[in-house]
C-alpha cells in the first residue's frame, strides 16, 4: 500500500512538474505577445493614441502667436507640432487651412484624434483636438486659463462656437475616455478649466491700426478723394460681441476737410464692426460749419481674417460711410474706405 501511494506521489509531482513546466514555457510568452499587439501597449499605439499622446505631452505650455514649440505656441501650433513630431505628418499650419484639409465627420462619428473647429460660420478662428468624453486639448489664448490646456465641449462659449469636427487620420471605431478622466461628459464638468477665448494677448485686448483710401463714385469726380488713418481698440475677454473705441485722422478733398474722427464701435467674430461718433474738423470748406455734432460719422465695416506677412497680422478693410456737415445738401458725406490693416493683441 505504502509502496502504491508512493508511485501515486510520484506520478502526480510528475504530471505537476509538466504542468508547471508548460506555465513557465508558453504562459509568458502569450502574455507577453499579448501585451504587444494591445492598442493600450506603448510598443504598438494606434496614429490617433500616438497623436494624442504626443499632444497631451504639450500641456502647460505658455500660449505664443506663431509658436510651434515648448518655449510656446498658438492652437493650430499644437495641431502641426503634434502631427508632425508624433506621426511624421506635416499638415497646413493656419486653422483655416487645417479645416480645409481635413474631411467633415458627423458629431456622431467623432472619434479620439479628431480636430474639433470653432469661430463664425464663415471664418474659422479656433482648433482643438478631441480626447473623448467630450473634452478637447488645445492651446488656449486668453481667459482665465492659457497655454495648452484641456477645456469642455459642453461649457456655454465653446458650445456656441462650434463648428464641426474634421479627420485626417483613418477612423479606428475607439471610444475611451483620455487617462484619468471620467467616461462620460456627465461626469466630466472640468470646473479647473473655464472657457478661455481663442484670442490672443494677455490683457483682453485688440488693436487694430488701418490705412485706407476714401473713395466714391460721384459723376464728375475722381473716384479717391482722401485718404484715413485709424485706430481701433476693442475689449475681446470673455465676450462674443466686441465693444471698442476708435480714432484717427481723414482728409477728404470733397469738403477740404482734415478731421479727427472719435467714435464708439460694436464688432463680431465675423469681423463686422458698427460705428458712430463725432468728428473734430480741424480744416473744412468754408461754407461747411465745422463745429463738432453727434453723430458726426456712422459707418459699417468689415476687417477679413488675418494673414502672416512679414510677421505681422496684416487683414484687408472695407467700411462705408457718412460725415456729416450741417450745411452739406449735396451728398458729399457719404464715401467708401477701402485698405488694410494691422492687429495686435494685448
Amino acid at each position: 500500500m505504502a509502496y502504491s501511494m508512493t508511485q501515486a506521489f510520484k506520478f502526480r509531482l510528475q504530471n505537476s512538474s509538466f504542468f508547471i513546466l508548460f506555465f513557465i514555457l508558453f504562459l509568458p510568452h502569450q502574455s507577453i505577445e499579448a501585451q504587444i499587439i494591445s492598442p493600450r501597449s506603448s510598443e504598438a499605439l494606434s496614429p490617433r493614441e500616438i497623436f494624442i499622446k504626443t499632444a497631451r505631452s504639450y500641456i502647460g505650455t505658455p500660449y505664443k502667436l506663431g509658436g510651434i514649440s515648448r518655449t510656446g505656441m498658438d492652437c493650430s501650433g499644437l495641431i502641426y507640432t503634434a502631427a508632425l513630431e508624433g506621426l511624421s505628418v506635416s499638415l497646413p499650419r493656419i486653422s483655416q487651412n487645417i479645416a480645409s484639409y481635413c474631411t467633415k465627420v458627423p458629431d456622431s462619428a467623432r472619434e479620439p484624434g479628431d480636430l474639433v473647429f470653432f469661430g463664425s460660420p464663415s471664418t474659422i478662428s479656433h482648433i482643438g483636438i478631441y480626447l473623448g468624453a467630450g473634452s478637447f486639448l488645445h492651446s488656449a489664448s486668453d481667459g482665465s486659463k492659457t497655454g495648452v490646456i484641456i477645456s469642455d465641449l459642453g461649457e456655454n462659449y465653446w458650445r456656441k462656437n462650434y463648428r464641426f469636427t474634421g479627420r485626417f487620420l483613418d477612423p479606428e471605431k475607439i471610444n475611451w475616455p483620455s487617462p484619468g478622466e471620467p467616461s462620460s461628459p456627465e461626469q466630466n464638468p472640468v470646473p479647473e478649466y473655464r472657457t478661455p477665448k481663442p484670442f490672443e494677448g494677455q490683457i483682453g485686448f485688440s488693436l487694430r491700426l488701418n490705412g485706407t483710401a476714401l473713395w466714391d463714385l460721384m459723376p464728375g469726380n475722381s473716384v479717391i478723394r482722401g485718404a484715413s488713418f485709424g485706430a481701433e481698440l476693442s475689449w475681446v475677454r470673455d465676450v462674443t460681441i466686441y465693444p471698442g473705441i476708435g480714432a484717427g485722422f481723414n482728409f477728404d478733398t470733397r469738403t477740404d476737410s482734415f478731421s479727427i474722427p472719435l467714435t464708439i464701435s460694436v464688432s463680431t467674430m465675423d469681423g463686422f464692426c458698427f460705428y458712430i461718433g463725432t468728428q473734430i474738423h480741424l480744416i473744412s470748406d468754408p461754407n461747411l460749419d465745422k463745429s463738432p455734432q453727434f453723430p458726426g460719422i456712422i459707418g459699417l465695416a468689415w476687417n477679413s481674417p488675418e494673414s502672416k506677412v512679414f510677421g505681422q497680422n496684416i487683414g484687408f478693410y472695407q467700411a462705408m460711410e457718412y460725415s456729416w456737415f450741417s450745411e452739406d445738401s449735396g451728398g458729399t458725406g457719404f464715401r467708401f474706405s477701402t485698405g488694410i490693416n494691422l492687429r495686435y493683441f494685448l
